[in-house]
């Protein structure tokens, strides 16, 4: 065999060689794909914040609102009321900002319940005074809220 080819050849395993590593190295930093947002266990409003659903994906009924304030540019803390009139004590549904399924859109400095727009998990946009399912992992707030637990990974849909 011609030493030409020979060293052809082995160039050519070399950078086949580091194109499978390359390739290899892109996979693992895109990382696993988000888990698939699934329904929660139809619980009754009342019942949510029960010790025995913390941890557990559960599903609620109910109107979003928007909190008084919020500082953050990420995600906020949803209020969701068990009737249209917002009587009551809330549940906190934590909701990623963005245009994307189960994001609320990003408000303006001076906001006001007409400028909350949630994305359902089906696309459609919905605002203030949709009654709303929400599925969601149950938590309680590190610090004081005028909520007693959360919902947090949210999948929102239309109430029947």
């Amino acid at each position: 065999m011609d030493r030409r080819m020979t060293k052809s050849r082995c160039l050519w395993g070399a950078a086949a060689g580091y194109l499978i590593v390359a390739v290899a190295a892109l996979a693992a930093c895109g990382g696993a794909p988000p888990a698939a947002l699934t329904a929660g266990e139809v619980k009754d409003f009342a019942a949510v914040c029960e010790k025995a659903n913390s941890g557990k994906r559960v599903a609620v009924e109910g109107y979003l609102r928007l909190p008084d304030s919020f500082t953050g540019d990420q995600s906020v803390v949803l209020r969701l009321y068990k009737a249209a009139d917002f009587a009551g004590a809330p549940i906190g549904v934590q909701v990623k900002i963005g245009a994307q399924a189960n994001q609320a859109e990003r408000v303006p400095k001076q906001y006001t319940d007409r400028d909350l727009k949630v994305h359902l998990a089906s696309g459609q946009m919905i605002g203030v005074g949709t009654r709303v399912k929400v599925s969601g992992n149950v938590y309680s707030p590190l610090v004081s809220q005028n909520f007693a637990c959360a919902l947090e990974n949210p999948l929102i849909e239309l109430a029947n």
